[in-house]
């Protein structure tokens, strides 16, 4: 059964590895479950793993670099002890990620200094690697970086230095393995043919068809995806070309023997780097300074913000605890009031029963004062009947 296969994609930020990534895997190339959410930057996606960035960012941090450092990585960083913690984290990055893959990608631009790393985790697993350089001209990547960062953060010389570092270094750990190169150029110009050429500098076969992929990589790759064109933005004053546009211009017209032409602009570029490492070392020093004071400045703001809203938030609270026992107090008192009227209640119901009591004995009296009066008015008849029957009486008598 042949090994699985792993694409190292490696390219400077803002040098289309994003794009190259998102084409290989609709072709069939498997990415990580956890990729960083897009962003401005990237609105349609990094297609990065957000794990693998983590475990980079703290090796590198360890290392005494970032990824904007023009140096080259220390000497002997493989046996340092963050490198060993960092390489048992890719393993098991490898192994929960891509564990049922054959062909998978992995992308993330601070790859390009820690290849040798990457190297020995495949190794270790079974893993066939497969490096894939992706490289754009180095004015659109400055412009993107400045666009990014910040055009105050550094100038365009610095990212130029920065765009040769990271290819250079990436291109010497891949020497030894199969390897190929893409300019986001040609991925613009001919999506097709390049991935195919790739395929078969790699060994590779895609899974996907180009038919069956061809839609969504061309409704992926629209006219938006390139933002800073150096054909329009060429400076017609600026005479040849620099050294790093030397370099890319190798990289993407592939004439004969390119490969040998970049291994020795690879050994000019170190001896230039070992000639003013030393000024560059000072140029990082000065811009990790000003993110530290940075950091403090907004570190200090944000800790008066926390203050300021943990006193607003206690003394909220205990206005709240007033109200509450206040509200407490209200209920406790309306309760007694309820009790109380419950009483008066009861009470008006009692004085009322006995007010019916009385109103039927009035009734009563009533009734039998005016039974009274009759028997009275009836004697009264009766006694005036008997007066004069008597006085009848009398008078017969009398006769």
């Amino acid at each position: 059964m042949n090994n699985p296969t792993a694409i190292l994609v490696l390219g400077m930020p803002r040098s289309g590895t994003s794009a190259v990534t998102r084409v290989l895997n609709l072709r069939g190339a498997a990415l990580s479950g956890n990729l960083l959410p897009a962003a401005k930057p990237n609105p349609k996606g990094f297609f990065e793993s957000a794990d693998a960035l983590a475990i980079h960012e703290r090796l590198l941090t360890a290392l005494g670099r970032t990824w904007f450092d023009v140096s080259e990585m220390p000497e002997g960083w493989l046996e340092h002890p963050a490198t060993q913690k960092a390489h048992e984290e890719l393993v098991e990055l490898v192994r929960r990620e891509y564990s049922d893959q054959t062909l998978w990608i992995i992308k993330e631009p601070r790859m390009c200094r820690i290849v040798p790393l990457w190297l020995r985790v495949l190794r270790s697993l079974n893993i066939a690697p497969r490096a894939l350089l992706v490289t754009r001209h180095p004015d659109e990547v400055a412009s993107s970086v400045a666009r990014m960062v910040g055009e105050e953060q550094w100038g365009p010389r610095h990212t130029e230095i920065l765009w040769l570092e990271y290819f250079f270094e990436a291109e010497k750990a891949t020497r030894e393995i199969p390897r190929s190169i893409i300019t986001y150029d040609q991925l613009l110009a001919d999506w097709a043919a390049s991935v195919e050429r790739v395929a078969a500098e790699l060994k590779l076969e895609w899974p996907v068809s180009i038919a069956d992929s061809k839609q969504e990589v061309d409704a992926y790759l629209g006219v938006e995806n390139r933002h800073h064109d150096h054909n329009s933005n060429a400076d017609p004053q600026r005479k040849g070309r620099t050294f790093a546009e030397r370099v890319y211009s190798v990289c993407n017209e592939m004439q004969s023997d390119y490969w040998q032409v970049i291994e020795n602009a690879q050994i000019e570029f170190s001896e230039m780097l070992a000639l003013f490492s030393s000024p560059m070392r000072e140029a990082v020093n000065r811009a990790l300074e000003q993110r530290d004071e940075e950091k403090f400045l907004q570190q200090a703001e944000l800790d008066g913000l926390r203050q300021h809203h943990n006193d607003v938030f206690f003394k909220q609270h205990a206005e709240l605890i007033e109200l509450k026992n206040s509200q407490k107090k209200m209920e406790e008192a309306l309760s007694e009031s309820k009790v109380e009227i419950s009483k008066l209640i009861n009470s008006l119901n009692e004085v009322s029963y006995e007010l019916g009591i009385v109103a039927a004995r009035e009734e009563s009296c009533q009734q039998q004062l005016r039974d009274a009066q009759a028997s009275y008015t009836e004697l009264l008849a009766l006694t005036s009947s008997r007066t004069w029957l008597a006085k009848k009486l009398f008078s017969i008598e009398k006769k």
